[in-house]
């Protein structure tokens, strides 16, 4: 990642680094460079905030959600998530004596794009993975970071103690692995259309947006309503392109993989002849 041509080595954000130190682990004597490098940086602005949440189980399941509040390009921008053990008592040859060795890396457990580009946005990253018998599960962190992998830039970074981790977020009574509205309080679990998704917190109900219900109306009792409006929002996006989440899996109306203007006819010719 970095192209390290000497040790010791220190990379400050992704884009400034140090090589070289002072004989028997004098770390003393180094310390104003670093502390130059920090407070040139540590004012810097970022728009990504980053949370982590999970519950320790047969394995350690977590999740990590990525938001803004502001807008920067997605290009080449990358969520790394590792796993570290911290305090590891360990011989130090440079200094020829025992230290805490900190945030040791065990595992790089994933590598995923950021897609998210605007303010108000997020993403969320899900997985899991096996404590190993040798690890200190008291000293054991989950580090998340933002990084553009084209400069090396650093945005934003986290990390949470496993032990430390919010098993309930929304403290409804259900963990969050069973959880179908993790962040919204429902002890309930309500889910009217089947899809795993709580009723208060799905932004598509399935028993409104069915095929042809491209604007997701209904009649006075919650039924869909497919008409004219349908029609002229589904030619809306195919001469625009705008749609939203709810609206994706109901605008190919002849189901053949594409939506174009046979999924106008198709719509029109079932709202003509009552079949909706």
């Amino acid at each position: 990642m970095y192209g390290v041509g000497g040790i010791p080595h220190t990379q400050w954000n992704g884009v400034q680094e140090t090589v070289g130190g002072y004989p028997n682990g004098n770390w003393q004597a180094i310390i104003g460079t670093f502390e130059a490098l920090y407070a040139s940086m540590v004012g810097d602005d970022t728009p990504y905030e980053i949370d982590i949440n999970g519950y320790i189980g047969e394995q350690v399941s977590y999740d990590v959600t990525v938001s803004m509040d502001a807008e920067m390009s997605n290009y080449n921008q990358k969520l790394d998530i590792f796993v570290v053990e911290d305090n590891i008592w360990s011989y130090w040859s440079g200094a020829s004596s025992y230290h805490n060795a900190r945030n040791v890396a065990r595992d790089w457990l994933v590598t995923e794009n950021v897609y998210i580009s605007s303010a108000g946005e997020s993403e969320t990253f899900s997985g899991s993975f096996d404590l190993d018998d040798n690890w200190n599960a008291d000293s054991v962190k989950i580090i998340a970071l933002v990084q553009n992998y084209t400069t090396k830039q650093i945005y934003q970074v986290s990390q949470v103690n496993i032990n430390d981790m919010n098993p309930d977020i929304d403290d409804d009574g259900i963990l969050n692995t069973d959880d179908n509205c993790i962040d919204i309080f429902n002890p309930g679990q309500e889910d009217s259309d089947g899809d795993q998704i709580g009723d208060v917190c799905d932004p598509c109900d399935n028993l409104v947006y069915v095929m042809g219900n491209i604007n997701g109306d209904t009649d006075g009792s919650g039924a869909p309503v497919i008409d004219l409006m349908d029609v002229l929002t589904l030619v809306d996006y195919l001469l625009l392109g705008d749609s939203n989440e709810c609206q994706e899996s109901v605008l190919n109306i002849n189901g053949d993989g594409f939506i174009n203007v046979v999924d106008v006819i198709v719509l029109v010719q079932s709202i003509m002849s009552g079949n909706n």
